[in-house]
């Protein structure tokens, strides 16, 4: 009689397996049966798999094998269940191998699944010397995977503040005076911002006649949706630009995406990198022979989105190497454009409200109601479309967008718009084309718009008057870079053509241009241009700039032909603390003068003075630029704030230093505080403090915070310290029967970083740095896992060992 297993390397102790033993020892005696089939639902995949119930099974030859897929050692073994002619292996160690189980046929024995693995897609061999079964198993039926660049796009919500952000400018000379201020108040909360800002002038001219005014900029109130990466904002607002219109104020609502002027999400048309593994492989995506791209995959069908900032036309290589050291390399061109969106996304904005004129001279100077619509979506990687339309009681316009990547050539951009002034009575449409190449060492580009005489864009004065727009608008630049001796040179050429009844004159611009590094610390730049509509002379423009050593110091030469020379020395000082300062001359057709500038930089603010001095005249100026913020309980004057900005608490530790992306901010004061205003929104933001300065009695869990805030607004980032004295605890684990777990095993101290400590082979373990607090504990043995509590008192003994059951 032959024996029911062919080879065991092991003594098996699964019930599982010792059940299918039986069962294949029992059929040799004719208690074969027959096999029934059944559907299972897999979860992985919509597709149904076959599934099969042994009853009794033939006499066949079984075996316990290690199990190799595709040349990969799994490190275990795997059960070889021969029914019928047919090769059947355990499902759950064919999903260790990352195969997709859903494609292949299955049998239930004793709750157990194994899976058909003869297929004519598979090839097998059993090494009978090393006691191998080596499977081989297309790309297809491995797990597919579909990977990205990570991108954190959802902000902190910033905590209830606010801010009053003021600028003060003075000048005086010999013709005029002016005094200006303007104010900027915010008020945040969450995803909310209220902000009103406001303009005060007063001028006295030479003539001794005075002005003076105050007007209201904006009063608004918006709501960011992090997570849909949307804005509405009620109140005073500019509407979008298109490239088909014309910018204007309004008052009314505006909703629409903000994900555009969001640096942290990637937005255009990355590649995405495609193809197959068999086995656990690196793939790198590499743009012009830089890496752009790295990523791990598992065997099967991947799809990685790179999510690379690359711009332009370039070569690209994807090479795949395996963990068995195989390396393949597949070259493809690729294209990238900011204005080429992700295919699937949409770009849009609705506003609707009422035309604001004249605005920083007038408050409330709302006219005409209108509606407008801007939407834009990714139709492919290769392809963006778009739609615009306006209206009003005096006029209507509806726009069509179109970019299209031309395979190996670049970027073609086609928009057309019409519109209708009622009151009028015209008709007009404006038509641009435009085409740009951009590689790695040349771009080309060439643009052109025509507008007819009654073409009219929404926000204009007057509907029937002629328009300020030019009959057409050429563009045609190059630019090459690479180039020796010269490193770069660009040429371009600007023509603009109006039509009589206009004021405006005619354009014919061009324009050459080179700039290189002369030195290590010396960088030169010449250009040469030339107005061909007036028969003006060609103008030379010549610059020099020489950084001294620290880079703390410059100074710069500039010559415009022959009758203009200006040369001016700077003083830098690094972080946001410091005086700068900027001492030049200059010569302008026989006119001689000279400058002198100073900005004074504080944590409270900047001051900023500057002196002008001619042959017959003098000028000077100074302005003041702060904010006063308000967070928390906590009201302090800073720095304007432009971007967002967080009070960092060191709980009560003074005289800490705080750095805020790289960038030192200052010390905090005495309760530990100190305001940081240089938070970038939209973006990951560090924030540290130095823990050599914190005394060895107090203790904290980290030194440093990460934080994506929204723009504009105020968070606090709390950083604290316990004062009790640490522990360090020897451990003693025991099992149920009271026997001391075996060394090696890993103690795991939940909530503490690096909290995996080994026993040692006294059967004991030491924990450093504990403060008096409960603690979750597991042990992994070499068989199983294990629990335990334990609560450090303040008071426990020094060289106590304390003895915990594990279980």
């Amino acid at each position: 009689m032959k024996k029911g297993i062919k080879k065991v390397r092991n003594i098996v102790t699964s019930p599982s397996t010792l059940v299918l033993i039986c069962c294949t020892l029992y059929s040799q005696h004719g208690l074969a049966q027959s096999v029934a089939e059944k559907n299972l639902v897999a979860k992985t995949a919509p597709e149904l798999r076959t599934e099969h119930s042994v009853i009794n099974a033939p006499k066949q030859d079984n075996a316990i094998l290690g199990l190799w897929v595709n040349g990969v050692d799994l490190q275990q073994e795997a059960f070889i269940l021969n029914i019928n002619q047919q090769r059947y292996i355990e499902c759950s160690i064919l999903q260790q191998g990352f195969v997709d189980i859903s494609q292949l046929s299955a049998l239930n024995q004793d709750n157990i699944q194994y899976c058909l693995i003869d297929n004519p897609s598979f090839s097998s061999e059993i090494d009978a010397q090393r006691q191998l079964f080596k499977l081989n198993i297309p790309a297809q039926y491995m797990l597919k995977q579909e990977l990205a660049a990570k991108q954190r796009f959802i902000p902190d919500m910033p905590n209830l503040g606010g801010f009053i952000n003021y600028n003060v400018y003075y000048q005086n000379g010999d013709y005029n005076k002016q005094i200006n201020a303007s104010t900027d108040l915010n008020l945040f909360w969450k995803n909310m911002l209220f902000n009103s800002s406001h303009l005060f002038r007063k001028n006295n001219d030479d003539h001794h006649n005075k002005s003076q005014s105050s007007n209201r900029l904006n009063t608004s109130l918006s709501f960011e949706f992090p997570e849909q990466m949307t804005t509405l904002k009620l109140g005073d607002n500019v509407s979008n630009y298109t490239g088909l219109n014309q910018s204007f104020y309004f008052g009314g609502l505006s909703f629409g995406t903000n994900f555009s002027r969001r640096p942290n999400f990637t937005y255009w048309n990355t590649p995405s990198v495609q193809g197959s593994a068999l086995t656990q492989s690196t793939v790198d995506l590499m743009i012009n022979g830089s890496q752009a791209y790295n990523a791990k995959v598992n065997p099967g069908q991947y799809n990685i989105d790179s999510n690379i900032g690359f711009s332009g036309l370039g070569d690209a290589q994807i090479i795949v190497k395996d963990i068995l050291g195989n390396t393949t390399v597949q070259n493809i061109s690729v294209f990238v454009d900011q204005r080429l969106l992700r295919p699937g996304l949409t770009d849009y904005n609705f506003s609707a409200g009422k035309l604001r004129y004249n605005y920083a001279y007038e408050d409330n100077d709302y006219r005409d109601w209108f509606g407008s619509g801007y939407l834009r979506r990714g139709i492919t990687a290769s392809t963006t479309l778009g739609i615009t339309a306006e209206y009003s009681k005096k006029l209507e316009s509806a726009g069509l967008m179109w970019s299209q990547y031309l395979y190996k050539l670049g970027l073609l951009e086609v928009n057309s718009a019409y519109s209708h002034a009622d009151e009028a009575g015209l008709e007009g449409y404006t038509v641009n084309t435009e085409f740009k190449r951009n590689t790695q060492n040349y771009s080309v580009g060439l643009r052109s718009q025509y507008y007819s005489a009654d073409f009219r864009m929404l926000g204009l004065d007057d509907y029937s008057s002629h328009s300020y727009l030019p009959a057409r608008e050429n563009q045609i630049y190059v630019s090459k870079n690479q180039i020796p001796y010269l490193n770069n040179l660009s040429l371009s050429y600007i023509e603009r053509k109006f039509r009589e009844e206009s004021n405006s004159e005619d354009q014919k611009l061009f324009n050459l241009s080179t700039s290189r590094s002369l030195s290590n610390n010396l960088f030169g730049s010449f250009g040469i241009s030339y107005d061909a509509e007036s028969n003006d002379r060609a103008s030379v423009d010549l610059r020099l700039s020489y950084n001294f050593d620290n880079n703390k110091q410059s100074l710069n030469l500039n010559q415009h032909d022959d009758d203009e020379t200006n040369l001016q020395f700077n003083q830098y000082s690094e972080g946001n603390t410091g005086f700068d300062y900027s001492i030049g001359a200059s010569r302008s057709h026989d006119e001689y003068s000279g400058n002198l500038s100073t900005r004074f930089k504080t944590n409270a603010g900047d001051l900023n003075l500057q002196y002008l001095q001619t042959d017959d005249q003098k000028y000077y100026s100074a302005s003041y630029m702060g904010s006063l913020v308000w967070l928390g309980n906590r009201f302090d004057l800073s720095k304007y704030i432009s971007n967002s900005f967080a009070l960092v608490r060191v709980d009560g530790t003074p005289n800490v230093d705080i750095y805020s992306n790289g960038s030192y901010i200052g010390k905090t004061n005495k309760n530990g505080e100190i305001f940081s205003y240089n938070l970038y929104g939209y973006s990951e933001n560090s924030v540290i403090f130095d823990d050599s300065q914190i005394s060895i009695e107090d203790s904290f869990a980290h030194s440093s915070r990460s934080i994506m805030p929204i723009n504009q607004r105020g968070y606090i980032i709390d950083f604290p310290m316990s004062n009790t004295a640490n522990h360090n605890i020897t451990f003693k684990f025991i099992d149920q029967n009271q026997q001391p777990l075996e060394s090696g095993s890993m103690v795991n101290i939940e909530g503490i970083a690096q909290g995996k400590y080994p026993i040692n082979s006294q059967n004991l373990v030491t924990v450093y740095g504990l403060n008096p607090q409960s603690y979750s504990i597991k042990v992994q043995t070499s068989n199983q896992t294990c629990s335990s509590q334990f609560t450090l008192e303040p008071d426990i003994a020094k060289d106590e060992i304390v003895v915990l059951t594990c279980q």
